[in-house]
């Protein structure tokens, strides 16, 4: 099969998922591609994905977010795509579920990250997690902000909650829950974000999933022409960010049952890492630790934290 890729006056063909953050994520790096590259047109490939398709049940329950990433990278590995665009957070660390993509596929490029907060969605005026009544009913399916919501209130009844972007609000200003948790990156990019029921979540109270808010754009190895073109939209702090963050991630073998949670951010030539993670199935205790170093010691200060996360105990 010919790599269209090689030649600007083919279209390179973007493998997405159909959900409108996918599509209005993939359709951002599309436009910034062909604003860097003059001449190249991408083309939005729609793969419907197993993680799309499964809404009756929580997804650490059916197999991890690599369930949103699983038939894109079997459509890169068939050469019916050029490149996919994941949220990085649903790329698996560990127990990949495509393994011929360990080998054959690469992360080329990570653009600039959008923020990494969390958000409290809330219609009832509250603007802090501590201002919530008693026993609020908080919908999410994320054990990382599960355990970190239930540290900061053991009151909060934590549940389930599974659908798009537009389908969780609905279900929140419905009454179905007294707020939710979603992440800022996604309500900004699908233009969502509404400051007058949504408030970020700083990192004293919920630390970001590892890749939170940064996007991978994902190709075959030996596809060299489709490196070149994706390469111009990589961020080298992001992409140093997240591999740190993820490191952590891989140090305590972490999978999607684990609540990890880890962030990592650049000034002056120094990298501070933030991390935290709880118990198995999204409880109490939970520690959390930091550190600051060198830039280029930053894959070794997060297998460090990783360790000292692992055995030390967390305060109840």
């Amino acid at each position: 099969m010919s790599n269209p890729s090689s030649d600007l006056n083919a279209p390179l063909r973007l493998g997405t998922r159909g959900s409108l953050l996918a599509r209005m994520q993939s359709q951002h790096v599309a436009d910034e591609l062909e604003r860097v590259h003059s001449g190249l047109c991408v083309e939005l490939v729609i793969i419907h994905t197993s993680g799309d398709r499964i809404s009756d049940k929580p997804l650490h329950e059916a197999g991890g977010k690599g369930l949103f990433t699983r038939e894109l990278e079997l459509a890169l590995l068939r050469g019916e795509v050029d490149f996919a665009v994941h949220s990085f957070k649903d790329v698996p660390v560990t127990m990949p579920l495509v393994e011929q993509a360990k080998t054959e596929l690469v992360t080329e490029a990570v653009p600039v990250r959008e923020e990494p907060w969390d958000v409290l969605v809330c219609h009832k005026g509250v603007r802090d997690i501590r201002e919530l009544p008693a026993g609020a009913r908080i919908g999410t399916s994320s054990l990382r902000r599960r355990c970190q919501l239930l540290h900061l209130r053991s009151d909060l009844r934590i549940e389930p909650i599974r659908g798009n972007i537009d389908t969780r609000l609905k279900k929140q200003r419905d009454g179905e829950f007294d707020a939710i948790v979603l992440a800022l990156a996604g309500l900004k990019r699908t233009g969502l974000f509404d400051a007058a029921v949504m408030v970020p979540i700083g990192p004293d109270q919920m630390l970001p999933a590892a890749g939170q808010g940064a996007l991978a754009l994902q190709c075959r190895k030996a596809d060299a022409p489709t490196r070149k073109l994706l390469a111009r939209l990589n961020d080298a702090d992001t992409f140093d960010c997240v591999a740190v963050e993820r490191e952590v991630v891989r140090a305590l073998n972490g999978s999607c049952t684990s609540p990890i949670a880890a962030l990592a951010t650049v000034r002056d030539g120094s990298i501070t890492l933030d991390a935290a993670v709880g118990t198995a199935g999204g409880g109490l205790p939970v520690a959390r630790t930091s550190a600051t170093v060198a830039r280029g010691q930053g894959l070794a200060a997060a297998r460090k934290l990783a360790l000292k996360l692992a055995q030390t105990p967390a305060p109840g």
